[in-house]
């Protein structure tokens, strides 16, 4: 797979002429065909270095052209219109010789902290998260209409193939019985007829330590969400449903009434039409059972081709395999109540 790495060229097409060097260092590499870079920059007639982030992605390495363009397609599109905190972009395009797409960002990291993981988020950390969530799943946009945005999960769900998912899973020693499957599954049916024409909200789809910009003071306000790679659409309880689902359980640490009253709150301050507290644990329910249940796929196929041991991935699925199972068997309790 193939890499581009960001030259003085780049630098001075997104900053200006007065860019004279730049030194590049890897940050960031996610799921092998994008990689992070934090850019260190000497101006002309500047004495002081200042920094970028950059962000490349190799179109040939996601499965489709719609998945490798997401994020450029955000940036360009999408993220002018954001009305949260967001960092400046320079340049959002794709380069013609290499057919790489690059993206140029304000680097965050001088007044802000992106933790590393694992890594237990604090309850002031969550506030400032939720705080964020809330403004991005009440704001308007013209269109959400876009092919390369990740479409609601409800349509990702392949239930026939649910059960079979999970006995891989089963049969590599990683998980033990889920005597309540079938019902997990019937729900889930009948929850996704319930919310099928809810409109939709973006979402940013992957709450994680490292995808958050927090303030430095925390009674600042709203942390920055970074890294769009899995944005999309869906009911906005869908966000909320991954807090629980992440790995290395980051928002544990936090009860989940705690956490989804501190959201709530943020809503009811900007919205005043908010559903009610039974259709609120509803919505909810149905985000959850169906999240993980969408999580049983990747699942079965790490069960099937591990990561080399001591790698990253190997360390999140690690990891996210027991979340996985243990969120299943919650669920399964749950539904009864």
């Amino acid at each position: 797979m193939g890499t581009y790495k960001p030259n003085t060229g780049l630098l001075r097409q997104a900053l200006g002429s007065d860019i004279q060097e730049c030194h590049a260092e890897l940050i960031k590499v996610a799921l092998g065909w994008s990689r992070v870079y934090r850019v260190a920059l000497t101006r002309r007639g500047h004495p002081l270095r200042d920094s970028v982030v950059v962000k490349t992605i190799d179109p040939n390495g996601p499965s489709t052209t719609l998945e490798s363009e997401r994020e450029l397609r955000f940036y360009q599109l999408i993220h002018p219109g954001l009305c949260i905190p967001k960092p400046c972009v320079y340049l959002a395009s794709t380069d013609e010789a290499t057919g790489f797409h690059v993206i140029v960002i304000e680097d965050l990291a001088a007044k802000h902290r992106i933790p590393s993981h694992p890594y237990q988020w604090t309850r002031d950390d969550l506030r400032s998260v939720l705080h964020t969530y809330a403004q991005l799943h009440t704001s308007n946009f013209k269109t959400l209409d876009y092919p390369w945005l990740v479409p609601r999960h409800e349509s990702l769900l392949a239930f026939a193939k649910i059960p079979e998912q999970i006995a891989i899973v089963q049969r590599a020693g990683i998980w033990g019985d889920l005597p309540h499957l079938s019902d997990l599954i019937a729900y889930a049916r009948e929850s996704s007829r319930k919310y099928a024409n809810d409109k939709p909200s973006l979402l940013h789809g992957d709450t994680t330590p490292t995808n958050i910009a927090l303030p430095q003071d925390l009674d600042f306000g709203p942390a920055t969400l970074i890294d769009w790679q899995d944005v999309g659409i869906g009911m906005p309880e869908f966000d909320l449903a991954y807090m629980d689902l992440q790995p290395f359980d980051s928002a544990r640490f936090i009860p989940r009434a705690d956490l989804l009253d501190i959201y709530w709150h943020f809503r009811a301050g900007i919205d005043s039409n908010i559903p009610s507290t039974e259709e609120r644990r509803a919505r909810q329910l149905h985000a959850d059972i169906v999240t993980t249940l969408w999580l049983t796929a990747p699942a079965s196929r790490v069960a099937l081709a591990p990561y080399p041991a001591g790698s990253y991935p190997q360390i999140h699925w690690a990891s996210q395999h027991g979340i996985v199972y243990n969120r299943l068997k919650e669920l399964a309790q749950e539904i009864k109540r």
